[in-house]
């Protein structure tokens, strides 16, 4: 080629021929290709920054609100300053899942890293490792130093903290199921396409081709990481329960001995006394989903009163949880906590009951069925009491129950139920102690004093009597002549007819009462009539709730009567219209507390209390003026004294001096049983018949003294056989224990005001 200053390829025909345009193609067109690539990478490039970036970041600011409860102390429930239920504090051992999985999650092990070195040593990869050992070593060391600490194994702790993941790990399981997400173990490779043909047939060029494609279409693979974290996994769990104090001060005093651990305040609650009044205490258990809305409201308290004044005040018993509010972020750690409200202790309760008094009924009753030798009932009172015939079996009653109330307010000095049981059932009974119980076929969780209905007997004989009086168809004094029976000698008889075949003659009201004779009170309620007998049975509340301040309480049945309303929580009574209604059988049955109607201990001393007082019915309750900074109570329970309209000094006087004269005249049939040297009694005994092959029902029903009454005693033994016998001995011990203990605390008083130099010796 020689040399030239115009190239030769411009001498080319095929050059020469072409335009401008054709000629640069090569140029224009690679250079379109590159611009528009430029453009496309750029407007992606601008709509993340622009508008994926923030959905990328608000999806990793993501959190989540949590409310959690702050246990709260229950009020205390107490007897003469003795404490008869109550919180008690419990500690529990609990750990950070971290910490207790068997095997450390990566993604915490590398933040226990990361958090121990700077940014320049995590580079060092031997440094790493190291931290790394340290952190399993830790984990290792702190588990077998709680073992050690709490007495307890290290197999066995290992055993709970991998019960504990185990569970855990089904709930993750289970949630992530539910998204569509599988889980597969950290470094499992998901399956790979198969080729039709062996790698090493296919021709390079075309592997190069697929392993381009692949990486531009497989999705990325997901890994654990990448599952839904549940907060289950970065909670706390309860790994040892009940510890000890000194172990969970020794826990909070060394926290660098013990990572990951903490120590659970709780409380539960504990009956001291866990055989004294159980009916009227009651139980407290903790909270069962099933009870109301199928959950638990994040406000309500862990324990809920189960009977007993543990539910009746439950409200106030029981004290308000406070509220911690939780935050956490998409990882489920917490990143922020809050006090909503603080936790409130519950209100105390302070009874009316007498704690020795109490203590006293109930060996009583225990005594009386036999589930104690006799020592208090055996002791007599200088009368020999009358001794069942040699033929007959001794009678044990099937359950008993023992009243005393202070007859001016309604204040309950001793409320006993037996047989009884132990509250500890509620708070740890273990499966056989409740198979002993419930198959006790005396029903030892049934109140008797509340809801043990059953014919009063003799004990009712009292209101025949002051209906008649107040209705102007008795005279007081006039007498009545007994033939032992009202028409036919095989009915309507009296007791002492059934047994020697003679009546008790002419008799008075005095007289009549003092006997029991059941044939003046048949005449005597024949004349009245049924329906002013069962109206003034309505105004003494028979057939009606009392409004004592437990629940469950029965309401009796007094025959004539209709329902008219449940206002209050009170059973309102109206007499059947007409005396058409209540058959002669019944109103016979009626006159002498038998037919259809029942009463309870409780109802018993209500009425009998308003013949002692002047007239007044008072509502029996156990809550004392101690308590009376708590909320008002609910109108069925407020403490009262009404009135009842219609009766008259004149009735009562009657009434009382013959009720006082069955337990202190000789031939009064309470006198054997109940009689005091020098305690002034009123009262009068029951013998309630049942149906057949059963035992009678033992009453008694009294107050004392007698001249000036402020207490009121009944005793009602369920199928306990006679009266006089079996209640009477019971009743008389109590009272013999009130007056001395009366006694005792006068002349401790005067002892204490000589000391002090306000009484001269």
């Amino acid at each position: 080629m020689r040399n030239a200053l115009v190239s030769s390829f411009d001498h080319d025909k095929e050059r020469a021929t072409s335009t401008p345009l054709s000629r640069h193609w090569r140029v224009w067109l690679p250079g379109a290709l590159l611009l528009t690539g430029l453009v496309a990478v750029f407007t992606r490039v601008a709509w993340i920054q622009g508008r994926l970036s923030g959905e990328y970041l608000a999806a990793l600011q993501v959190t989540t609100t949590d409310l959690e409860v702050l246990p709260a102390v229950d009020g205390r429930i107490l007897a003469d300053g003795v404490v008869l239920a109550a919180d008690e504090p419990v500690q529990h051992v609990q750990m950070h899942y971290r910490w207790l999985q068997r095997e450390p999650d990566e993604y915490w092990l590398t933040r226990q890293i990361r958090s121990r070195l700077s940014r320049s040593e995590r580079r060092d990869e031997s440094l790493v490792q190291a931290v790394e050992q340290e952190v399993r070593q830790q984990r290792q060391q702190m588990l077998a130093t709680l073992a050690r600490v709490c007495s307890t194994t290290e197999a066995d702790l290992r055993a709970r903290c991998d019960g504990v993941q185990e569970r855990v790990e089904r709930i993750i399981s289970s949630v992530n199921r539910r998204h569509g997400i599988e889980l597969t173990p950290l470094g499992t490779q998901l399956s790979q396409d198969q080729d039709d043909y062996p790698p090493e047939e296919i021709p390079w060029l075309f592997q190069l081709a697929g392993q381009v494609r692949k990486a531009l279409t497989t999705p990325p693979r997901r890994q654990n990481a990448e599952r839904i974290i549940i907060r289950e996994e970065e909670s706390w769990h309860t790994v040892l329960e009940d510890v000890d104090s000194r172990i969970a001060t020794l826990i909070a005093e060394y926290p660098d001995q013990f990572p990951g651990v903490r120590i659970q305040q709780t409380s539960r609650r504990i009956y001291p006394h866990p055989n004294l009044a159980v009916h009227v205490v009651g139980a407290r258990t903790a909270w069962r989903a099933d009870d109301e809305a199928q959950q638990i409201p994040v406000d309500h308290p862990r324990g809920q009163g189960r009977f007993g004044l543990e539910k009746f005040y439950d409200s106030r018993i029981s004290g308000q949880p406070g509220i911690r509010r939780v935050t956490r972020d998409r990882r489920q750690r917490v990143i922020a906590e809050e006090i909503v409200r603080q936790p409130r202790a519950g209100q105390d309760l302070h009874l009316t009951l007498d704690f020795q008094l109490q203590q006293h009924a109930e060996k009583i009753l225990a005594e009386a069925l036999g589930d104690l030798p006799r020592h208090l009932l055996a002791e007599g009172n200088g009368v020999a009491a009358p001794s069942p015939p040699q033929e007959q079996p001794e009678i044990i009653p099937v359950g008993g129950s023992v009243v005393v109330m202070d007859v001016r307010d309604g204040r309950l000095l001793s409320l006993a139920s037996a047989p009884d049981f132990d509250l500890g059932l509620f708070t740890g009974g273990t499966e056989e102690q409740w198979k002993i119980v419930n198959s006790d076929t005396r029903r030892p969780f049934v109140s008797r004093f509340a809801a043990m209905a059953i014919p009063p007997g003799s004990t009712w004989k009292p209101f025949t009597a002051l209906a008649a009086l107040e209705s102007g168809t008795l005279d007081p004094a006039a007498e009545f002549f007994c033939q032992g029976y009202l028409d036919r000698p095989d009915e309507l008889r009296c007791l002492l007819f059934r047994r020697y075949g003679v009546g008790h003659g002419p008799i008075s009201l005095r007289q009549a009462m003092t006997q029991s004779c059941n044939v003046y009170f048949f005449e005597a309620a024949r004349t009245l009539g049924g329906n002013r007998l069962v109206d003034w049975g309505i105004r003494l509340g028979f057939g009606s709730h009392t409004g004592i301040d437990l629940p469950f309480e029965r309401p009796g049945n007094l025959p004539g009567t209709r329902r008219l309303s449940e206002d209050d929580g009170r059973l309102r009574l109206q007499a059947i219209a007409g005396d058409a209604n209540l058959a002669d059988a019944d109103l016979s049955g009626l006159a002498i507390g038998q037919s259809r109607l029942t009463v309870t201990p409780l109802q018993m001393a209500r009425g009998l209390a308003a013949i002692a007082n002047g007239g007044s019915l008072v509502t029996p309750h156990l809550v004392s003026a101690q308590s009376s900074s708590l909320p008002a109570p609910p109108a069925s329970a407020s403490p009262g004294r009404s009135g009842i309209a219609g009766i008259n000094a004149a009735t009562l006087q009657h009434l009382q001096q013959s009720l006082e004269a069955v337990v202190q005249s000789p031939n009064g049939t309470a006198h054997r049983g109940v009689f005091l040297p020098g305690v002034r009694i009123a009262g009068k005994t029951g013998t309630a018949e049942t149906g057949p092959g059963k035992p009678d029902h033992a009453w008694f029903a009294g107050y004392f003294p007698a001249d000036k009454p402020q207490y009121v005693v009944v005793v009602a033994l369920e199928n306990g056989g006679s009266g006089g016998n079996a209640a009477g001995p019971a009743a008389r011990e109590i009272i013999r224990f009130l007056v001395q203990k009366e006694q005792t605390t006068t002349q401790l008083s005067l002892s204490a005001g000589k000391d002090r130099g306000i009484l001269s010796p």
